[in-house]
């Protein structure tokens, strides 16, 4: 059940995020927003919000800062965080502290759209339980009918639940705890944990009916699916009567999946850059120390070839440095754009002219056919980088004595352009994958084809931030085509 007129409190001084958060919120729900801080602690200490859209970077305070005071007044404030490139220790901290969920910023809408219904539906389920209690604590008459309305609750809330007694026998669970275990059955109530759930888990729930602790808490990460398919945090309790005597365990699971995914993300992208300029570098020193120590005589060409080879090298490295940051300010938001309206064909022609002479070396036809006032509105070098990718990958990848055809046209609200060579096109399973960061096709074609498999993952930002879009049609042996869709201008 949604909370129908929801007050939202959005902490953030970035007026693109701002914008594209008043976008997906529209009118079906109050939207109040704060640049800064201190004054969004304060409002927030004078009124309980049903949500709370927070920014990891303000200009006087933390996001964290913000989340520890309103959860400080308010545990159960349902709050989510927002960064554009979240640290893990960060994320961990924000649900250490009891945020909800986290976002990264460009928010999309999307996911904005299915997360903000989400967390209004655990809000109401807060709400209900809240004056369930005072209900009950009203008119103790009524106690059953309001424990079925809890269990009602519990059963529909994000987090598993389960409690065991102290024999580890399950009493009670909800359907999401079924989910998050992996588990594909029905429970039957007294079933002994150690004949069902995963290992980790039982050993949390023992550790606690074993401690000589009453007060005995555990949480921990459980895979479930490796490598980071299915991950929980699992936070065991100890049940106490009200002589402090241990009657069970309530384990609460929450799925953080995403989480460790990023993690996993972040560090196969380090693994990967150490891997891309490790060899390199390896190979530029030991160039050098030939031609430093003589070590082939006085063969000078020799040298010289060697020396060439470092420069090649560093060029590489430094294309794939520059790739890398072009990536970075992408996601961070910081690139600079000088918006002006364009012709997509003259500049087409323009980026095409300046790969002539690489079409003479590999001897390729090319065929253009260009409409005039193909006219857009975007940053004219964003779009030559566009172009500039597509022809190149449409001269190193194809074959000797092969074909380029060019095509730019408009179709309805939209300037189209084809990039299409006669190469060695692409597999399946790797067209699936072309625009994953890092990713190169590897086969008996490529092996000595550079490159630093960022291109076309530039590309598809920059069509984005455009509200553009790509299709990809290749056939391996026979080549590909490109087909790019750019918004025209009025």
């Amino acid at each position: 059940m949604l909370l129908t007129g929801a007050n939202i409190l959005l902490v953030e001084h970035d007026q693109r995020t701002i914008d594209s958060i008043r976008q997906v919120v529209g009118t079906r729900y109050t939207l109040d927003i704060e640049v800064r801080g201190i004054p969004a602690i304060k409002k927030a200490m004078q009124t309980e919000y049903d949500l709370y859209l927070i920014a990891c970077k303000l200009p006087d305070k933390t996001g964290l800062d913000v989340l520890s005071m309103i959860l400080k007044s308010f545990p159960e404030a349902i709050c989510v965080m927002m960064d554009n490139d979240p640290a893990i220790d960060t994320i961990m901290r924000a649900a250490h502290l009891g945020g909800y969920d986290f976002l990264k910023k460009p928010i999309k809408h999307d996911k904005l759209e299915r997360i903000i219904p989400r967390a209004l539906e655990r809000r109401w389920y807060v709400q209900e339980a809240r004056r369930l209690k005072e209900e009950k604590d009203r008119n103790l008459i009524a106690i059953s009918e309001e424990q079925s309305r809890l269990r009602s609750v519990i059963q529909s809330i994000d987090d598993g639940l389960m409690i065991t007694n102290i024999r580890r026998e399950i009493i009670f669970y909800n359907p999401r705890f079924l989910k998050l275990t992996g588990i594909n059955r029905e429970i039957l109530v007294g079933e002994k944990i150690i004949e069902i759930l995963p290992v980790k888990l039982q050993e949390q729930i023992s550790g606690i009916l074993e401690s000589k602790h009453s007060y005995c808490s555990i949480k921990e990460e459980i895979v479930i699916e490796p490598p980071a398919k299915l991950v929980i945090m699992a936070n065991s309790n100890p049940i106490l009567d009200d002589k402090g005597q241990l009657l069970g365990v309530v384990s609460v699971l929450r799925d953080i999946s995403e989480i460790k995914a990023l993690e996993l993300s972040k560090s196969e992208f380090i693994n990967m850059l150490a891997h891309e300029l490790k060899a390199p570098l390896g190979a530029i020193r030991g160039y050098l120390e030939m031609v430093i120590e003589r070590q082939m005589g006085d063969n000078e060409v020799l040298y010289q070839n060697y020396l060439n080879r470092s420069l090649t090298r560093c060029d590489a490295m430094l294309a794939l440095l520059q790739d890398l940051l072009n990536i970075f300010r992408m996601d961070a938001m910081t690139v600079r754009r000088e918006i002006e309206r364009i012709d997509a064909g003259d500049l087409l022609r323009e980026t095409v002219d300046f790969f002539y002479s690489n079409i003479r070396e590999r001897k390729l036809t090319l065929d253009m056919r260009i409409d005039n006032e193909l006219y857009i509105k975007a940053d004219r070098e964003e779009i030559r980088r566009i172009y500039t990718n597509l022809l190149s990958n449409a001269i190193k990848y194809n074959k000797e004595n092969g074909r380029i055809n060019i095509r730019a046209t408009r179709e309805d609200a939209y300037v189209k352009i084809i990039v299409e060579d006669t190469g060695i096109g692409m597999k399946t399973e790797d067209k699936e994958r072309i625009f994953e960061e890092f990713f190169r096709a590897k086969n008996i074609h490529t092996r000595n084809v550079s490159g630093t498999g960022l291109g076309t993952t530039i590309l598809k930002k920059i069509l984005d931030e455009y509200n553009g879009k790509i299709e990809v049609h290749s056939e391996f042996e026979k080549g590909s085509a490109f087909t790019i869709y750019l918004p025209r201008a009025n």
